[in-house]
């Protein structure tokens, strides 16, 4: 039961920094623009901004931060040292969420559409920075999220064998 808490709270903790970081870069690229006109787009024109940052938000970073996620937990119980050391997760979580992208890009990311193999590789590192970098400080803050606390001992609730 300790291991699925602290998947939840890491899991709730990634999400939160996830979209509270994307909160901030929406609100530095939205500033400029109102200062250099002196006042606030129109109503519709703010309400049609939100639900474009909405949907970058439900159909490319949520999905990638769960998928980067159930795969990082499904290689932890399958290799245990892979989540036991900083070297192993600042290597891994990256790859994962970049390995992550492509399908998360096709399939859910609608709104996007890449123009050049540059936009693509630019918004594959993009997402995938922000959706690792979510992961892992929570992990780098709290001692309950330490490297190796979703590993799982051998035989753990199993009956030794005769």
């Amino acid at each position: 039961m300790a291991w699925l808490s602290r998947v939840l709270v890491w899991l709730c903790a990634s999400a939160g920094l996830l979209l509270a970081g994307f909160a901030v870069l929406a609100t530095a690229l939205f500033l400029p623009s109102v200062i250099a006109n002196g006042f606030l787009p129109p109503l519709l024109q703010r309400q049609m901004l939100g639900e474009v940052y909405t949907q970058i938000a439900m159909t490319a970073l949520l999905p990638e931060l769960g998928v980067t996620s159930l795969v990082w937990l499904s290689l932890a119980f399958a290799f245990p040292k892979l989540d036991r050391s900083w070297r192993t997760l600042l290597a891994g979580l990256p790859a994962v969420a970049a390995l992550g992208f492509p399908p998360i890009g096709r399939y859910l990311f609608t709104i996007w559409e890449p123009t050049s193999p540059r936009d693509y590789v630019l918004t594959l590192l993009l997402v995938s920075f922000a959706a690792s970098a979510a992961l892992l400080v929570p992990r780098a803050l709290s001692q309950a999220l330490r490297p190796g606390c979703f590993t799982i001992p051998p035989n753990r609730g199993m009956v030794n064998p005769p």
